[in-house]
């Protein structure tokens, strides 16, 4: 189901294909500017058309990142919440459970576990979502640092060398590799929508501009009370 602002998008650009629509059909409409001619009116209107367009792609490859990300992190087969209680038992195992080198890895695995993962909004252009944004991105940012210092600390120990093959080193890293380039592509993915977000809204602010100057100029040129006027007036955009 579409959100009530798409439904509003929606509604405000059907309003302004039915102005489109009338104009073209009144005798001598020739108003003062071009944006305003029929041409221009399309114009704009196909820009809008295809900022839509564009907007969609970009919350659903939005979405896409940051279901992507989380399914990195948490509760899916090889997540790296999955690999923390794995990694304590190889290390527990080797070195021993009350050794130097199952504390360290316990103390970051335990930080890990306090870290909670927030959820970014569906719609990062909302009031009030910069603080959630800020927060979220700060929260994944954390994880993957406890992440990176277990594999740092990992290397640090005198032979290890599981035999689970997900835990160890080079698969580690691999995952850790995999876990920055995610964070970024949610960070491209959230600058890339609010940019088409800003773009949409500017092209809407002008088009409520143009529809109002089409009808002061259709007022103007066929009256008051004519049935061209008659016919736009009262379409608000």
């Amino acid at each position: 189901m579409a959100s009530q602002s798409e439904t509003s998008f929606g509604a405000r650009l059907r309003k302004a294909q039915d102005i489109q629509t009338f104009i073209s059909q009144f005798p001598g409409y020739n108003p003062p500017r071009p944006q305003e001619s029929l041409a221009g009116f399309t114009t704009l209107i196909n820009s809008i058309i295809a900022t839509n367009a564009d907007e969609t792609n970009k919350q659903q490859l939005y979405k896409a990142a940051v279901d992507t990300r989380k399914a990195a992190f948490l509760r899916t087969t090889g997540s790296v919440d999955k690999l923390l209680t794995p990694i304590r038992g190889a290390v527990e195992a080797q070195y021993g459970k009350k050794s130097t080198e199952a504390i360290a890895i316990a103390a970051i695995i335990r930080n890990m576990r306090n870290t909670k993962l927030i959820q970014l909004p569906t719609n990062p252009n909302q009031p009030n979502t910069q603080t959630t944004i800020s927060q979220s991105e700060r929260s994944y940012g954390s994880m993957t640092q406890y992440f990176n210092d277990i594999i740092n600390t990992l290397t640090q120990f005198v032979g290890y060398n599981p035999s689970n093959n997900a835990i160890k080193i080079p698969a580690l890293q691999t995952q850790a590799t995999n876990l920055t380039t995610l964070n970024n592509n949610v960070a491209t993915r959230i600058q890339n929508l609010t940019t088409a977000r800003a773009t949409r809204i500017t092209l809407y602010t002008d088009l409520k501009d143009r529809a109002s100057r089409i009808k002061a100029y259709v007022k103007a040129q066929y009256g008051n009370n004519s049935n061209e006027y008659n016919l736009i007036k009262g379409i608000k955009i």
